[in-house]
């Protein structure tokens, strides 16, 4: 596999409301009021190329007439990205320093100047000077992923099957952000403007780039690997389930699968300011500012238990019902960057473990059911000219994690509140699904992380009901044309997004939109 990426970095530049003047970031957003204001000049435009290779054997084996073994090997070489002209800047904890693959498209003189410019020259090597490739990173080629399986009738019965098997599964790095490494000081520079606290109109959607605001970013932050020899995330996988027919068309299983997940990636800031004994915030590389570091080092596991019953009533109506308990526990459901309902970047990145809780898709309880019956009316309407058919699903709701939107590291504030109570009600609504009261953001100046954890609050559960039904119009052996009705939420149920998750504004804890109301499609196809 090869991929390439072109991309031309945030060169439109962007706009940020908090609702700093009027008190709603909406209302500020009407009146053109921003809070901040970024745009990106110089962009390189990234040309990135990743390529993996992979390879495998497989086979079966039927040991015995009631025992099959499924056995095979499978190897990967993920190969690191690669930016075309070099344009590609890494920072590492084991040098204190930023390695460059290249000059990108600048000449060396000009990257020269850059660097000198803002003094960065003591913190910047080639990666050739210090015996690393242009991808910076080197290749894992111990991806080795052996899987097994089984599946076995005991005591020479065709009515009870038993079936299991375990495999490890590598995956790509990942591909999220890829730019950051190239969107970055000496290739771009990064213009970024703030407002005026007095003057809601010094920084406007008019005038989002006024000079007088001018900031120049990015010189000294950075992106970083935690080692120049990272290791290929992957997934071990196992399930063990054992079906028994009863009686004529009733099928009972019960099912057990679980994984885990080791060497996930993972973003936080490994530059992240501490306080020493006279309040002074110290950073572990003084010189630079925020350095987001993309580590190897989170894992995840989950287990679920599932009971589903099959019954076939006649050739003409099937009927299928499943009911799965599970839970996912991690460090981070996803690399990092801005996520609403999560922290990519963690409240301390000096404790990552602080971070293990619910996966952000965690769900504890679903129930699914489905059937298809394909009626028939008269000998004239044959069974298989109709067919109606139904999926359903309730589940139990997906966490979330009260944060806070409005806070300042430096100041002494934290990303996450105090939680004095459990915060969860007894009786939930749209307009208020958590106690709010419940969530304090740290006072100014504590210096000190809010002890209120990740994923800790449920959000709403969903009802789901599918249905259509179909008539087929046949035309000789080898023609027909079918039309179909469908409607996705028959009942129209409301069923809601998580809540507003920052408890210190004015709407935290409501519930702003709902998920798809009831759907209604028609279709006509032509088979031939």
């Amino acid at each position: 596999m090869q991929y390439f990426s072109r991309n031309y970095g945030d060169t439109r530049g962007r706009a940020n409301f908090l609702g700093r003047f009027t008190g709603d970031p909406m209302a500020d957003f009407v009146l053109g009021w921003a809070d901040t204001t970024r745009r990106q000049l110089d962009g390189s435009g990234p040309y990135h190329l990743v390529s993996n290779y992979s390879a495998f054997v497989q086979d079966d084996f039927k040991v015995t007439p009631s025992l099959t073994l499924n056995l095979g090997l499978r190897y990967d070489v993920m190969k690191p990205p690669k930016e075309k002209s070099g344009a590609w800047a890494v920072f590492l904890p084991s040098l204190g320093k930023v390695v460059t693959a290249g000059t990108g498209n600048l000449s060396q003189s000009e990257f020269d100047q850059r660097i000198s410019s803002v003094g960065l020259a003591p913190y910047v090597v080639k990666a050739s000077s210090v015996g690393l490739p242009a991808t910076i990173t080197q290749t894992d080629w111990t991806n080795f992923a052996p899987r097994f399986g089984f599946a076995w009738r005991p005591f020479g019965t065709a009515k009870t099957v038993l079936r299991g098997g375990y495999g490890i599964f590598y995956g790509t790095s990942s591909l999220y952000r890829l730019d950051n490494y190239t969107d970055t000081y000496p290739f771009t520079i990064t213009e970024t403007y703030s407002r005026v606290t007095t003057d809601p109109t010094a920084l406007t959607l008019s005038n989002p780039f006024p000079a007088s605001r001018r900031g120049f970013s990015g010189v000294n932050g950075s992106y970083a690997e935690q080692t120049a020899t990272p290791k290929t995330q992957y997934n071990q996988s196992w399930s063990l389930a054992v079906e028994r027919e009863f009686g004529h068309g009733t099928v009972v299983e019960a099912a057990f699968a679980g994984s885990k997940g080791t060497h996930l990636p993972r973003r936080y800031d490994v530059n992240q300011a501490g306080r020493d004994a006279s309040n002074r915030a110290l950073r572990p590389y003084p010189f630079f500012g925020g350095i987001e570091m993309i580590s190897d080092g989170s894992n995840s596991i989950y287990n679920s238990g599932q009971l589903t019953l099959r019954r076939r009533f006649s050739k003409h109506l099937f009927v299928r019902s499943t009911y799965t308990f599970a839970k996912s526990i991690d460090e981070t459901s996803n690399t990092g960057g801005s996520i609403t309902y999560n922290f990519g970047l963690a409240q301390d990145s000096r404790n990552l473990k602080l971070e293990r809780g619910r996966s952000d898709f965690d769900i504890g309880h679903t129930f699914a059911g489905s059937f298809i019956w394909s009626p028939k009316f008269s000998r004239r309407l044959l069974a298989k000219d109709w067919q109606v058919s139904e999926t359903s699903t309730i589940s139990t709701g997906p966490p979330f994690t009260p944060r806070v939107a409005n806070f300042s590291y430096v100041n002494g504030e934290a990303s996450r509140p105090d939680r004095i109570r459990t915060g969860a009600l007894d009786s939930p609504s749209a307009e208020r699904w958590f106690d709010r009261t419940a969530f304090i953001p740290v006072p100014l100046g504590a210096y000190r992380f809010g002890n209120s954890g990740r994923n800790i609050l449920d959000g709403p559960g969903a009802i789901i009901i599918n249905t259509s039904i179909s008539r087929r119009f046949r035309f000789g052996e080898s023609r027909s044309v079918q039309l179909r009705v469908e409607s996705f939420n028959l009942p129209n149920h409301p069923n809601f997004n998580l809540p507003e998750n920052n408890v210190d504004i004015s709407t935290a804890g409501a519930i702003s939109r709902a998920k798809n109301n009831r759907n209604l499609q028609m279709g006509l196809r032509f088979e031939f």
